[in-house]
């Protein structure tokens, strides 16, 4: 077990900044959109209760809102930000490009794979660190809306507990692009390649949801095909934070694409040709 906890100390110690940066960021984008919250409520409310079919008005309704949200539900709004998302993505597609084509690309993975360390605990040391980098952006992004709570004037104020589901949920989001990504890094020898198909892949999901999302669809046959075929569809911050009845639904898609995935990356890199150090 030495090895696999150096290994895994190893990898900590290459990702520090980056989880450390995306975690403040979310820590401050947490803050920010309680903030954003208690500036835009009472005229969010208004919007929301005058039937006007303004554009703001249809994006908040695309959002889950109703006609009279709770302060939670309209913060839960801006938690669909791009801005969100992208951090996560781009924590797991990092990590999982590094994992495997990275090394073999700088020619060192045959060097660690010299040490008394098998392939799987390597692979599993890469899975432990990035699995617990999303558990840190989640607690970051749930620390910052529930510190942010105290400091600004909210018409209800949120229980600190009901923004952690949320967090969690967006955490999971990461678990399928880490996956597809980490799937890709252990086929291949270089590192740009697995970071454009993981790039590809999450970008296709976020562009395939925001035209299901769009009213002039509304009708069209090929929306729900068009849903399915997105992970992000499984992430419903809005409905999360007041019912929660999404959550576990949401969070055993997200791992049922993830999960496979993972094992999958397994079973290549265990079995391919690692080329030796020229």
């Amino acid at each position: 077990m030495r090895p696999f906890w150096a290994l895994t100390r190893k990898q900590i110690h290459e990702s520090r900044w980056t989880l450390f940066i995306a975690a403040a960021a979310l820590f401050a984008l947490g803050w920010l959109s309680i903030y954003m919250t208690s500036l835009n409520e009472s005229r969010i409310l208004k919007m929301l209760t005058s039937g006007e079919g303004d554009e703001r008005v249809e994006w908040l309704r695309r959002m889950g809102l109703g006609e009279a949200p709770s302060s939670a539900e309209i913060t839960m709004a801006f938690w669909n930000h791009p801005f969100f998302l992208i951090l996560v993505a781009m924590w797991g597609i990092v990590r999982g490009s590094a994992a495997v084509a990275a090394e073999v690309e700088r020619g060192t993975m045959d060097l660690l794979l010299s040490r008394p360390v098998s392939r799987s605990a390597y692979l599993a040391s890469q899975v432990l660190v990035a699995l617990a980098g999303f558990c840190v952006l989640a607690a970051g992004l749930a620390a910052g809306a529930s510190i942010a709570v105290r400091y600004n004037a909210l018409r209800v104020v949120p229980v600190a507990g009901s923004l952690i589901r949320p967090a969690v949920n967006l955490a999971a989001l990461g678990l399928p692009i880490y996956g597809y990504t980490l799937l890709a890094s252990s086929m291949d020898h270089v590192r740009w390649r697995s970071t454009w198909i993981g790039s590809c892949l999450t970008l296709a999901g976020l562009i395939a949801n925001v035209i299901a999302l769009q009213p002039v669809f509304a009708d069209e046959w090929w929306k729900p095909w068009l849903q399915r075929f997105s992970i992000f569809a499984a992430y419903n911050p809005v409905e999360v934070v007041t019912k929660g009845e999404t959550l576990a639904p949401n969070l055993a898609i997200l791992a049922g694409i993830g999960a496979p995935c993972i094992i999958l990356a397994f079973v290549v890199f265990a079995w391919r040709d690692i080329p030796a150090n020229g």
